[in-house]
C-alpha cells in the first residue's frame, strides 16, 4: 500500500470490501480468506498462496508466543482444583492478580506452607471432616480453605483466657440479650469476656456454611457467616456453636462446620440443635402459640415476645424450625443483622460483595 501510495479506502474499493472489513484484516481481528487472498494476489501481482502462507505463518508464530508452559498449567490446576481462587479474589482474600508467581506466593502464605502441595489436607484433615456436617456435602478442599481463612482471621482478635463456667452462665441468659437495644453488641462483648472469640466471615462458593465453632490453642472461636442475614438466624447459629463449644469440642474434635438447611444431621448436630432450641425457648414459644399457629397475627407474636422476653424474630424462627410455619414468613421482624453487629467483628469481605 505504501509503495503504491494507497490508503485504506482505496485498497478497500479495489478489493470490493468495506473499509471496516479491511481494517479488521490489518488489525489482525480476522484472518485472510481464500477469496481475499485471490484479490490481494491480483492487486499486488503475487500468488494467492503467498498471502495465505503469510497469514498462517503469522498465526502460528502468535500461537507459539502465547503458548502457556505445561508447568504453569499444572500449577493452576493444583490451585483451582483445591481453592475457589476466583471467589477468594472477589472477596479480597487473595490479590486480584494474573501473575502466577504472585498468586503462588500468596497461597503459600495463606496456608503457611513452603511448597505448592495440598496432600496435607487429605492426610491431616480429611479424617476430621467425617466428624463435621460438611463431609460429603461439598468440596472438602473448599471447606478447608474457608476454615483456614477463619483460623487466620481469628488472629486479629484478643480475648482473656477462656472461662467455661462464665460461658455456661452467659448461655443461660442468652434470650435476655435478644430484646435489648444493642443486645447483639452486648452479647458479643460478653462472649469475648468469657474468652470466646467471635467474628463474621462469609462462606465460600460451594460451601454453604451457616457458622462454625473451633478451638485454636485452647481458645474457643465462634464464626457466623451471615449466609442468611436474619436476626433469628444469628441467634440460633450462635447458640448452636456455643453448644458445640460446651459439649463437643476437644482434641479429637477441634472444629465443627455447620450447614443447617442442606446438611444431614448427625448425633452431635442434633444435640447442638436441641440445646440451642432449649436456650432460645422454642418449647415455651410453641406452648404459648399452640392455639394460634393456624391464624398467627403480628399482635400475637408481639404478645409472646413480651411474655417470654424473646425477640419476635426468634419466635418466627422457632415456628419455622419446628415446621409450624413456612420459612417464607421469616422475613417478619427481621432486619439485616449485619447492621446490628459492630464493624470490627465483620470481615472486610462483606464490603466487597
Amino acid at each position: 500500500m505504501e509503495i503504491r501510495g494507497w490508503v485504506q479506502e482505496e485498497l478497500a474499493d479495489i478489493l470490493g470490501i468495506s473499509v471496516k472489513h479491511l481494517s479488521s484484516i490489518l488489525l489482525d481481528k480476522q484472518p485472510i480468506s481464500i477469496e481475499n487472498a485471490r484479490k490481494l494476489a491480483i492487486a499486488f501481482n503475487t500468488s494467492a498462496q503467498y498471502w495465505l502462507n503469510l497469514d498462517n505463518d503469522y498465526r502460528l508464530w502468535m500461537e507459539e508466543e502465547a503458548q502457556v508452559p505445561i508447568s504453569v498449567v499444572e500449577d493452576k490446576v493444583s490451585l483451582y482444583s483445591r481453592m475457589p481462587i476466583r471467589d477468594m479474589m472477589k472477596k479480597g482474600w487473595l490479590s486480584n492478580t494474573k501473575e502466577l508467581e504472585v498468586l503462588i506466593k500468596e497461597v503459600k502464605n495463606f496456608w503457611g506452607i513452603q511448597d505448592l502441595e495440598f496432600s496435607f489436607i487429605d492426610k491431616e484433615w480429611l479424617p476430621l471432616w467425617k466428624k463435621s456436617q460438611v463431609y460429603n456435602q461439598f468440596s472438602v478442599s473448599y471447606a478447608a480453605t474457608w476454615y483456614q481463612m477463619a483460623r487466620n482471621f481469628s488472629q486479629s482478635f484478643n480475648t482473656p483466657p477462656y472461662r467455661k463456667e462464665k460461658l455456661e452462665q452467659l448461655f443461660t441468659h442468652i434470650t435476655d440479650f435478644t430484646t435489648r437495644n444493642d443486645g447483639i453488641k452486648q452479647f458479643i462483648d460478653e462472649l469475648n469476656s468469657c474468652g470466646v472469640k467471635f467474628f463474621v466471615l462469609p462462606h465460600l462458593e460451594k460451601t454453604y456454611l451457616d457458622g462454625a465453632a473451633f478451638l485454636l490453642k485452647d481458645t474457643p472461636i465462634v464464626v457466623y457467616t451471615a449466609r442468611y442475614k436474619r436476626i433469628d438466624n444469628f441467634w440460633f447459629t450462635v447458640a448452636h456453636e456455643i453448644a458445640h463449644i460446651l459439649r463437643h469440642l476437644n482434641e479429637k474434635i477441634p472444629f465443627v462446620l455447620d450447614n443447617f438447611r442442606e446438611g444431614s444431621h448427625d448425633k452431635l448436630e442434633d444435640e447442638a440443635n436441641k440445646i440451642a432450641a432449649r436456650q432460645l425457648k422454642h418449647k415455651e414459644i410453641l406452648a404459648f402459640l399452640e392455639s394460634s399457629t393456624n391464624y398467627l397475627s403480628v399482635s400475637r407474636v408481639k404478645e409472646c415476645s413480651k411474655v417470654l422476653n424473646v425477640h419476635p424474630s426468634i419466635i418466627i424462627g422457632a415456628l419455622a424450625f419446628n415446621k409450624k410455619l413456612s420459612y417464607r414468613n421469616q422475613s417478619l421482624f427481621n432486619e439485616d443483622v449485619l447492621e446490628l453487629i459492630p464493624g470490627q467483628f465483620i470481615h472486610d469481605s462483606f464490603s466487597k460483595a
